[in-house]
């Protein structure tokens, strides 16, 4: 599989964690960012085709970053990863039309959600 992925974190642990897990379901194109501002940044440069973003990051949340992004690509798919779940977060990621992924990220909720982007594009 050779779609272009973004994964926006400003955890490093996490963003290795991430690339290893999509290296074991076959994918292999990955950049990195380090917030929202950086992830926003890239997302405009490099143009990927899936964007996994963490939401509570400094200088701009994911929320925040992908409603910005999908006003000029609407091609982008997202999935949004966080260690914070709760009613208004599942609503306002539910609106963008992104599955959720809550951390610590298995490489099952990983493929699961991979999957619900296949089914739905």
């Amino acid at each position: 599989m050779t779609r272009k992925i973004l994964i926006v974190d400003d955890s490093k642990f996490s963003r290795n964690t991430i690339k290893k897990h999509l290296s074991t379901l076959g994918y292999e194109a990955f950049c990195e960012a380090t917030d929202g501002e950086d992830g926003l940044k890239k997302a405009k440069e490099l143009k990927p085709s899936l964007i996994i973003s963490d939401i509570e990051m400094p200088n701009k949340n994911g929320i925040e970053m992908i409603k910005e992004i999908k006003k000029t690509d609407t091609q982008v798919r997202f999935i949004v990863i966080t260690s914070l779940v709760n009613a208004q977060i599942m609503h306002e990621v539910a609106r963008l039309g992104a599955p959720i992924i809550k951390k610590p990220i298995s490489v099952d909720f990983l493929k699961n959600a991979l999957a619900i982007l296949e089914k739905n594009s």
